[in-house]
């Protein structure tokens, strides 16, 4: 058997959602098909529906989080400067729960930023940076440590990640709803199932009826 290209199963579920389009409007010309049937059509027609809305909705959120975030790192590319620091004084273990340094080690730094202007504070270093030791910083337009400017990749993992996770909340909370529905039809069906049953077996099979609550004559 060979393998469903995406144009055939692209095909396939058009042709399901047009049946089902037609079954929950009533135009499908099948003698077999039960109310439950319709209902159940329209159900996956309302699912359809949510799952189109949480596309177009995650698909806003990640536009509006990129265009935010875009504007975020051209301020900071604008207003955010790389120097040059200076330490004066040997590498020192971060404590714990500090933030300053991000490689485990840290020490006091001098720099120039903007010029004529000394500004210092505690800067990121290897473990084994000596006093002396040039390390390139960030700072703001008036020389205070700041942190680099949002890199282009992680604007776009931003973005994404936040369309992402609405999709994933929307389209869940649609599947929740879509299989709760399922089995109210589902066990609506069964039970009208079993009383139409309860009526036409005995004139089907030619035993008598059974009246609970009468007895033997």
């Amino acid at each position: 058997m060979a393998p469903a290209t995406p144009r055939t199963t692209g095909d396939a579920l058009r042709s399901t959602l047009r049946r089902h389009i037609r079954r929950a409007a009533g135009r499908e010309a099948n003698p077999l098909s039960r109310h439950s049937d319709v209902r159940r059509s329209r159900i996956a027609i309302a699912l359809t529906l949510a799952l189109v809305v949480a596309l177009a909705l995650a698909m806003l959120t990640a536009l509006d989080v990129l265009r935010i975030d875009q504007r975020q790192a051209r301020y900071e590319g604008q207003h955010r400067h790389r120097t040059i620091a200076t330490t004066v004084e040997a590498a020192v273990p971060d404590a714990p729960g500090a933030r300053t340094g991000t490689g485990g080690f840290h020490a006091q730094a001098v720099w120039q930023f903007p010029p004529a202007t000394r500004g210092g504070g505690p800067v990121a270093v290897a473990a084994a940076a000596a006093a002396g030791t040039e390390v390139a910083v960030w700072v703001d337009d008036h020389g205070h440590p700041a942190s680099a400017p949002l890199p282009a990749t992680e604007v776009v993992t931003r973005a994404v990640l936040a369309g992402a996770g609405v999709m994933a909340v929307l389209s869940g909370a649609a599947f929740t709803v879509y299989l709760f529905g399922r089995r109210v039809i589902d066990r609506a069906a069964s039970a009208a199932w079993e009383k139409e049953w309860g009526s036409v077996e005995p004139r089907w099979s030619g035993r008598p009826r059974h009246h609970p609550g009468l007895g033997d004559r």
